[in-house]
């Protein structure tokens, strides 16, 4: 069914209140090839911690409207326990956007890849959390090793 790697992203709103801004911008990704929508649910979490999670297929038509261009929606491959999970990380009175995307951009560079004999042994992300945390580690070890010689 999929032959390129997915990703996928909670994006959550503490307000409740997603103003679509960001629309516009998972538009341009996909018209521009670099990504393929494949599955989008929105979760709202009350105050009292209830949620309620509404799939891309059912929005009304004018809102569905807006995401069509994104792709063609394939199914519904998160889980229950998917979006329980992500439920779970969002505080009370928010709202969420749990997005699953195909990577389109990984196509041509594979084919580079397999074309030039090599083959793709790993591919991961590293948190920019990760990285700060890096950096911070790096440039207090250096200040340390200066402060000894």
């Amino acid at each position: 069914m999929f032959d390129l790697p997915l990703e996928y992203a909670l994006v959550a709103f503490p307000d409740a209140k997603p103003s679509g801004k960001v629309v516009p911008e998972l538009l341009d990704l996909a018209e521009r090839g670099i990504v393929r929508f494949v599955d989008i649910v929105f979760i709202q979490k009350d105050e009292d911690g209830n949620t309620n999670t509404l799939e891309l297929n059912d929005l009304e038509p004018e809102l569905y409207e807006l995401f069509v261009p994104m792709g063609e929606h394939v199914a519904s491959l998160f889980t229950t326990d998917d979006l329980e999970i992500a439920a779970n990380k969002l505080p009370n009175g928010s709202a969420a956007v749990l997005f699953l995307w195909e990577n389109l951009w990984v196509a041509n560079l594979r084919k580079a890849i397999v074309d030039a004999g090599g083959e793709l042994v790993e591919r991961s992300q590293i948190a920019p959390e990760v990285v700060d945390e890096f950096v911070q580690a790096l440039a207090s070890e250096q200040e340390g090793q200066e402060a000894a010689s």
